[in-house]
């Protein structure tokens, strides 16, 4: 005997049900392990905490000392716990630095035997954080382009080739003919190099590529374009079917609609969206684009809502 609809239909909300349960279940065990390990993080870098691993080594170690050699003691702990409490204190210390400065150098020596200058290269690390994480630092490597000149010029980099080191070089590091180093005095239609300018502008750059993609990433969570439809029929619910960038630099931002409207939005240095053109099967939705271009980027979302319901 087949079983009855109503049965499917109960033992699917059962289903569900438990999908539920087993995945709220699942976003607190996360999160619970998320908080003990900040805890733990925060009472190892106590400095209230080391001084009294210290103190607690200290007695045992006299305490050892006045033992018989054949009575055995147990097990100590207190080592491991002043190593971990010393190194999440290095750790901490150096999240803060990052946090705080964000641009570090230091020199690096090129192992080729022929290169310029003795092969001496000024190293630059500029980090960065997105959604509360620091992303893999970047490295840029410089060096003077010959012998016997305090120019700079760009010897190697991880930057990725959505940010426009090449146009910053060009325009702050400039080292062709008449060009001049940052302590010399700039003659007639010389120009000057600039490495402070140039290394701040990079961050800046590198700075809003990363806002620019987490901006795009998080519409894609506020709309649910991530997630599979479930059995209760969710993705028949969609307005918008897919959002991406649509340049390498993310300065362009594509929104495609279920009902087949195709949308592109323009944005500036400091996020703001500056132009808009959707395109349907009854031409353009000039509504629309009035909406979407009426603030900055992270906001697209929630005017797009309030012009849906």
């Amino acid at each position: 005997m087949l079983p009855s609809t109503e049965d499917t239909s109960a033992s699917d909300a059962i289903s569900a049900q438990l999908d539920d349960e087993i995945s709220s279940l699942q976003a607190q065990i996360t999160s619970l392990k998320s908080q003990r390990k900040l805890q733990a993080a925060t009472i190892l870098s106590s400095r209230h905490t080391k001084a009294t691993l210290t103190r607690l080594r200290t007695s045992q170690k006299s305490t050892q000392q006045s033992q018989s050699q054949s009575q055995s003691t147990p097990t100590d702990t207190t080592p491991l716990l002043l190593a971990a409490s010393t190194a999440q204190r290095a750790h901490t210390q150096e999240n803060l630095y990052r946090a705080c400065a964000g641009i570090t150098t230091f020199r690096v020596q090129d192992p080729d035997p022929n290169a310029v200058d003795g092969g001496n290269v000024l190293g630059i690390r500029i980090d960065v954080s997105s959604t509360g994480k620091f992303v893999k630092p970047y490295y840029i490597m410089l060096n003077k382009p010959w012998l016997g000149t305090d120019l700079l010029r760009v010897h190697r980099h991880t930057v990725p080739a959505s940010i426009p080191l090449s146009a910053l070089a060009e325009r702050y590091l400039p080292h062709g003919k008449g060009s001049e180093a940052m302590g010399a005095a700039v003659g007639a239609g010389g120009k000057k190099q600039d490495l402070r300018r140039f290394v701040r502008a990079l961050r800046r750059e590198v700075v809003a590529y990363h806002n620019r993609t987490s901006v795009i990433k998080g519409l894609r969570r506020e709309f649910k374009l991530d997630e599979k439809a479930s059995r209760k029929g969710k993705g028949r619910e969609k307005v918008i079917s897919d959002i991406s960038a649509a340049d390498a630099e993310a300065k362009q931002v594509r929104i495609e609609w279920v009902d087949g409207r195709i949308g592109r939005a323009v944005v500036d240095e400091r996020g703001e969206v500056v132009n808009c053109v959707i395109m349907g099967e009854d031409g353009r939705d000039r509504e629309t684009e009035r909406r979407v271009v009426g603030g900055g980027m992270e906001g697209i979302g929630e005017r797009l809502r309030d012009g849906m319901y």
